[in-house]
């Protein structure tokens, strides 16, 4: 009688989680002009430049070493990572942070015509900083930078694939 119990209320939400269009996060569905792309205006070997071109990489645009005239161009205007104190302790010193991350782009076609204006997508984390553990905030405000850059390229993406 349990047992029936326990496999029908995991049949129901089964279905439930089926029946509300729960589906992971695959891989963004750009547009055709957007698979042969030159990005510039940031350094595609390191930090967001190096997310963004894995990101593009791994859905299926061709990213371009230089600039070719039958290709997408993406431009970052603007790259910028701010910490800021949260909240101070009761002896004046710092016990939070905020990360805060923002990029700016805009989208040229492959006919030189603008696909999109200039955008900006943001991303914050906060943490907390304690003063006799700074290596470890160190290690971990250098993961939240990760997470910022893996976010900041998402929102590309999402943007990207609005696109027409």
């Amino acid at each position: 009688m349990n047992r029936t119990l326990t496999n029908s209320f995991i049949g129901f939400v089964l279905l439930a989680i089926a029946g509300c269009g729960f589906q992971l996060r695959g891989s963004a569905a750009l547009p055709d002009s957007l698979k042969v792309m030159y990005v510039q205006g940031i350094n595609l070997q390191q930090g967001l430049g190096l997310e963004l071109k894995r990101s593009l990489t791994s859905n299926d645009v061709v990213v371009l070493d230089s600039y070719q005239n039958d290709s997408a161009v993406l431009t970052v205007l603007d790259n910028k990572y701010e910490r800021r104190v949260l909240s101070v302790g009761s002896d004046a010193k710092v016990s939070e942070y905020a990360l805060h991350g923002s990029l700016s782009f805009k989208v040229t076609g492959q006919d030189g015509q603008v696909m999109a204006d200039a955008q900006k997508v943001e991303a914050q984390r906060d943490y907390r900083f304690d003063q006799n553990q700074v290596l470890a905030a160190d290690q971990e405000e250098e993961l939240l930078r990760k997470e910022l850059n893996q976010q900041l390229v998402q929102s590309v993406l999402r943007r990207l694939s609005a696109l027409k």
